[in-house]
């Protein structure tokens, strides 16, 4: 049998089992709607479709502090320092009380939105070892939306998986449409207080004081840079070209004694805690 041929029947295996899971989560899930297991279903019909490293669900509204509903493979002690400091930094959390815009939502169609949130990125993931996230995003009731988020160490979601997503999306949509018809008008998912939610913080400013050895303009790209924004971006709203960015960036990080972008974020984190 030729390679060729072996190769797209291991394939269209492959698949064709993914496909049964995905049958299988998703009978489980719809019995399980209207009881305490309802999330869990929901979660593996969703994760049955996407290979992903952790799971987060977050219940999001436009006056309330953000709530964890439940994780897994995540860190309660990264729970904590969310909910007690990074939350406001939080694009998805930004985007729903702005917007309160549903559906599948991949970090990476934040990254050139005034949304987009350094602190978050460079300091909330990297310490939570996650490199992507894509969110699914429910209505929950009042003003409330449910996020499932799937999240990666390594390797970014492909298009054709938040495609795979956006075609479900229907499905999880009427899974936990059908969960809160079931419900009671006192049903709450979490027990957690009630608190008013902190206003979406914007993008970080450079102090006055920081980098003095930077001039005008590189004090303008390194905003940027610190606003999550991309080269091409940059170099958009800067009016320069790509290869200049690049130029700029190499003498920032020669005046700042440093070799990474994370570095910079670590020198502009420290200045602030100070």
């Amino acid at each position: 049998m030729p390679k060729d041929t072996m190769t797209a029947m291991q394939g269209g295996a492959q698949l064709d089992d993914r496909m049964r899971e995905f049958w299988q989560e998703l009978a489980e899930a719809i019995a399980a709607t209207g009881t305490e297991d309802h999330v869990d279903r929901l979660i593996d019909v969703i994760g049955s479709l996407v290979a992903h490293d952790l799971i987060t669900v977050t219940r999001y509204s436009q006056t309330r502090k953000p709530e964890f509903v439940k994780h897994r493979r995540f860190s309660d002690e990264m729970v904590r320092r969310y909910l007690d400091n990074y939350y406001v930094y939080d694009p998805f959390y930004a985007r729903w009380r702005e917007r309160r815009q549903l559906g599948i939502v991949p970090l990476k169609h934040l990254a050139d939105d005034d949304l987009k949130r350094g602190k978050y990125m460079a300091e909330f993931l990297a310490q939570s070892e996650i490199c992507d996230e894509v969110g699914i995003l429910l209505e929950d009731g009042g003003d409330w939306c449910l996020g499932i988020f799937l999240d990666r160490a390594r390797q970014p979601f492909r298009d054709a998986e938040i495609a795979l997503l956006t075609q479900r999306l229907p499905v999880f949509a009427a899974l936990h449409a059908l969960d809160i018809k079931s419900r009671r008008p006192d049903f709450t998912r979490t027990d957690a207080p009630l608190g008013k939610g902190g206003i979406p913080q914007r993008e970080p400013r450079i102090p006055q004081g920081l980098w003095p050895e930077l001039s005008s303009r590189e004090k303008e790209l390194a905003q940027l840079i610190l606003s999550g924004h991309p080269t091409a971006t940059i170099a958009e709203r800067l009016g320069i070209t790509v290869g200049t960015v690049k130029n700029h960036r190499r003498r920032i990080y020669e005046k700042l004694d440093i070799t990474t972008e994370r570095e910079m974020f670590l020198q502009f984190f420290q200045h602030q805690a100070v």
